[in-house]
């Protein structure tokens, strides 16, 4: 048991420091995907770094919703570094923790799903930048529940056409 113990705990400490250590990961960067408009006044995308996140504040993001799950060690580091860096920016930032190896139908996924659109609902006007880690397969998710929604039909057209 103790072996066990000694064994994990390198592992252990790399997890929940990911933060620290992601900037230098760079193969995972390659893939992730890239930040577009899905509408007007919402930007999907991956994890950002403060650079990104100093770009998409100058671009007029007032929000962020975060699909990173704090029960993952590893998401729950990289969500305390954009606490940090939101809150220095001036960003209002969610939490709705997605699981990528659950259906969008999933208690907790549709869960998130409906937080996101009441979200969207209440700052109709307002830029909101939603991302995952790789921003692909939970925002995918969100990009498919708000093209289905009625007041949302434009964003299959938009995110087809506006890359950035």
């Amino acid at each position: 048991m103790l072996f066990g113990v000694i064994l994990a705990t390198p592992g252990y400490l790399f997890l929940s420091n990911f933060a620290v250590f992601e900037p230098f990961l760079f193969p995972l960067h390659y893939l992730q995907g890239n930040v577009r408009h899905v509408s007007k006044h919402i930007i999907v995308g991956p994890y950002p770094d403060y650079g990104l996140l100093a770009n998409l504040h100058k671009r007029g993001v007032k929000i962020i919703i975060s699909l990173l799950d704090p029960r993952l060690i590893y998401e729950n580091s990289l969500i305390h570094r954009e606490d940090l860096l939101a809150q220095q920016l001036g960003i209002k930032e969610y939490n709705f923790p997605m699981n990528s190896g659950q259906p969008p139908s999933s208690p907790l996924n549709a869960a998130a799903l409906h937080d996101i659109e009441k979200i969207i609902a209440i700052n109709p006007r307002t830029t909101v930048y939603i991302h995952c880690y790789l921003g692909k397969h939970r925002v995918g998710d969100v990009v498919t529940m708000l093209d289905s929604e009625p007041g949302h039909a434009a964003l299959g057209a938009l995110a087809s056409t506006h890359h950035s």
